[in-house]
């Protein structure tokens, strides 16, 4: 147990690295002069990194060990929050983002791999990995809103404070035992190069992952408008000046995540809940921007959070239900590469249209794109063959029945 909670104490704290500067956004754009474009490409340079990362190191931990790995991802999460804590201008800061990108890259398939190597039973590990991973998402947005509005120079203390967070980590990491097939050996040779995300074997197993990964990509269309836009449009079109109420505000989108997660039964745990579920919210989100109503703004955010747990949970289900011990951090990778690629997009339109047509309408649009995506998904997984919930399953996952949830 110590070792497994090592690894999500490490997790925790390098994905809460990547939600640090979502309060901050407004101070630095008034520093130093930019708008909601900028803050789009500010965003997307993190998802740069992580995305990179995934296509040239996702199986960097199959071949050279999850520790190894983990501590890389933990010393580049500390290096990046010194780049902020020291940024004079943009360029410092696409730096530091894309670094505390690539610390995401590695951290997801790796801390996510040994946490399914070192817990028994399949439904534990998913809730243990999504637990940390949107924990750390959560904290890291609450906790810099929070420190914003107590300390003085916010855009400085908040990162210095990280870092001796950051510090612990580093002793947590030193319990945490290598759980790789064959790293101890070094018997897999790994090379940096751009690689293919491999898919599971069979046509209806690649539906039902394809199709997790399409509908986790929608879901991160709505992780992205929190993640970069959504401070600048609870200031400016709901009228929120505090930080920790912008960080609350943002930082609910997670803890609701957070809690689908792990207190949700897994007969919830469906596509189609998980669906329903992000529509309602993306409405209900669009009708508090359109009335000015914060309080509306927060019940959406609910829903949408809801959704956003309930989708990656099942997807890592389904993901590790199809993966073998010598691919797992491979396909894990794979999998991301659907959720972080799913950020590009959608966040990208909004911060083009809200210059071009103004928050309403570029909202609405957002909201359309993230829908429709979601109904794709769910399409595209009602054509898998019937059988039990990832849940469900037994270990070992190699070249099992195909992993889909009943239809409902």
């Amino acid at each position: 147990m110590l070792a497994v909670g090592a690894v999500a104490f490490v997790y925790t704290v390098v994905m809460a690295g990547g939600t640090l500067t979502i309060p901050l956004y407004v101070l630095w754009a008034s520093q130093f002069g930019f708008g909601s474009l900028t803050t789009v490409i500010v965003f997307i340079a993190y998802v740069v990194g992580v995305v990179g990362t995934l296509l040239v190191a996702g199986s960097l931990s199959d071949a050279v060990g999850r520790r190894p790995v983990l501590a890389l991802s933990l010393a580049l999460t500390a290096l990046s929050a010194v780049g902020f804590a020291l940024a004079d201008g943009l360029t410092v800061l696409l730096i530091s983002r894309v670094l505390s990108g690539v610390a995401t890259g590695l951290i997801t398939a790796t801390a996510t791999s040994a946490i399914a190597e070192l817990v028994r039973g399949r439904r534990t590990a998913a809730v243990l990995s999504t637990a940390a991973n949107v924990g750390g998402l959560s904290l890291g947005v609450v906790a810099a809103g929070v420190l914003a509005q107590c300390v003085t120079a916010p855009t400085h203390t908040v990162f210095w404070c990280y870092l001796a967070t950051c510090a612990v980590a580093g002793v947590f990491w030193l319990v945490i035992p290598e759980t790789a097939d064959g790293a101890a050996g070094r018997t897999v040779r790994w090379q940096p190069r751009i690689r293919r995300p491999v898919l599971p074997d069979g046509a209806s197993r690649v539906r039902s992952f394809v199709a997790s990964g399409v509908l986790v990509a929608a879901s991160s269309g709505v992780n992205g408008f929190f993640s970069s836009l959504a401070p600048a449009f609870l200031r400016d079109d709901l009228g929120v000046s505090n930080f920790a109420v912008i960080g609350v505000g943002v930082g609910t989108l997670f803890i609701s995540a957070l809690l689908a997660q792990t207190v949700t039964p897994a007969a919830l745990v469906r596509r189609g809940i998980g669906t329903a579920l992000l529509a309602v919210g993306m409405i209900v989100i669009e009708a508090a921007l359109w009335t000015h109503s914060a309080p509306l703004f927060i019940v959406g955010t609910v829903f949408a959070g809801a959704a956003v747990g309930t989708l990656l949970r099942h997807g890592l289900s389904v993901t590790d239900a199809l993966c073998h011990p010598g691919n797992r951090a491979e396909l894990t990778a794979t999998y991301f590469l659907f959720l972080y690629s799913g950020l590009v997009v959608p966040v990208l339109v909004l911060g083009l249209a809200d210059q071009a047509v103004g928050t309403r309408a570029s909202s609405t649009m957002l909201a359309a794109l993230v829908v429709s995506t979601a109904l794709v998904g769910l399409a595209l997984g009602r054509r898998t063959e019937p059988a039990s919930t990832p849940d469900t399953f037994s270990r070992p996952s190699t070249h099992r029945t195909p992993v889909e949830e009943n239809h409902e």
